[in-house]
């Protein structure tokens, strides 16, 4: 199949370096095969697209997704089928709302693994997923984790590292990690081990952590991706300029303009507050310093369609974040972090067709993000909403 995009208006550094801002796409089988001012003559295209002039953007990355949030919504006595549902239409939400890649960072029974085989089998149309299976948290109380939570408690370096084979044998696409506390109640030798297992099999590690001693560790010991980092200190924002570990910070799940999963109104005012002030300092000293940061939410689908962009608009009014390097974070950058580059995030021939097309300029004004794109095109296919 053959799809053809004409005027469109593009963004040389999201396109591969091509020079103009208006330009033809041409795609075959799924991928990009030219980005050029007039494509190729005498080519017969199965669609044409004309963009009227519209942004062609990459898909948009998330890179700290979680498929379901049931658990922590209350809702902890669906059958495995419900489950099975409920993350499939959540899965198809974020294609909607021009997610093309998502990285799921922990699901129950490992929920999105097998979401992401349905994908592929094209049960439904969604994005592509990156699976972290469930999540390995050091044990913390003698109470089994909830089998309906995405947690799993672990205690000692062979539990870890067993944890670990376990996960990736169970089809994870990464490893993830909670590292709780001050200080951290997951330690040093239980990471490494981690880490160890992980890059012995391909497989990168992403660690959940806030405070400041447990990114140090995260760092130490050759994370890939540090989640929210949001107390992260001046020396480790400097060591992260010579270091493979990269920061994922989440913003929009601290706004106070939705609820957050598993917290009151009154509890998200006093205890998350605090945490925003904390990414407000920290992510802009990141951000200034030019460190490379991934795109990513933390936030159900559901309260992203009440809102759209709110990770984009939260950068740029807590952070002060430039337009152009919000469009690589969510783009370029992301796929570099979970290791796309080669495959997807740019608008470039040899790349998989995942674009979105924008009604608006976002390098010039990010607010034209703040809804959802007029076109959503996953794989040369154009994804039509239900």
């Amino acid at each position: 199949m053959v799809l053809y995009l004409k005027n469109c208006r593009l963004i040389p550094e999201l396109s591969g370096g091509y020079a103009g801002e208006q330009g033809e796409v041409l795609i075959r089988d799924g991928v990009i095969t030219e980005v050029a001012g007039t494509v190729s003559a005498g080519v017969t295209a199965d669609h044409t697209i004309d963009c009227e002039g519209k942004t062609l953007l990459p898909g948009l990355f998330d890179l700290h997704a979680h498929l379901n949030w049931d658990y922590y919504n209350g809702v902890i006595r669906l059958n495995d089928f419900k489950l099975m549902i409920h993350s499939s239409l959540s899965a198809k939400r974020y294609l909607f709302n021009g997610y093309t890649t998502i990285r799921d960072m922990g699901s129950p029974k490992r929920l999105s693994v097998w979401v992401r085989e349905a994908i592929r089998k094209g049960l439904f149309p969604g994005p592509r997923i990156v699976s972290g299976g469930m999540i390995l948290r050091p044990t913390a109380s003698d109470t089994p984790a909830d089998p309906s939570c995405f947690l799993r408690y672990v205690s000692g370096t062979e539990e870890f590292s067993r944890a670990a084979k376990e996960e990736i044998g169970g089809g994870a696409d990464f490893v993830k990690l909670y590292a709780p506390g001050e200080p951290s109640e997951l330690l040093p030798e239980e990471l490494e081990a981690v880490v160890r297992i992980a890059h012995l099999r391909g497989k990168r590690v992403a660690v959940h952590a806030h405070d400041a001693g447990a990114i140090t560790m995260c760092i130490d010991k050759g994370v890939d991706t540090i989640e929210h980092a949001s107390r992260i200190t001046e020396r480790d924002i400097e060591r992260l300029k010579d270091s493979p570990s990269h920061i994922v910070p989440t913003l929009a799940v601290l706004s106070a303009d939705l609820p957050t999963p598993g917290f009151t109104r009154d509890q998200k005012a006093t205890m998350l507050r605090p945490l925003l002030e904390a990414n407000r300092k920290s992510i802009t000293a990141a951000y200034r310093a030019g460190l490379m940061m991934g795109f990513g939410t933390d936030t159900p689908i559901e309260d992203q369609e009440k809102l759209p962009g709110l990770e984009f608009r939260m950068r740029k009014e807590y952070c002060g974040m430039d337009n152009l390097e919000l469009l690589k974070q969510a783009t370029v950058y992301s796929a570099a972090l979970c290791g796309l580059e080669q495959v997807t995030g740019q608008i470039k021939p040899g790349l998989a067709a995942d674009l979105i097309l924008v009604n608006g300029c976002p390098d010039l004004d990010i607010s034209a993000m703040y809804r959802k794109p007029d076109l959503v095109i996953r794989e040369g296919r154009l994804v039509k909403e239900d």
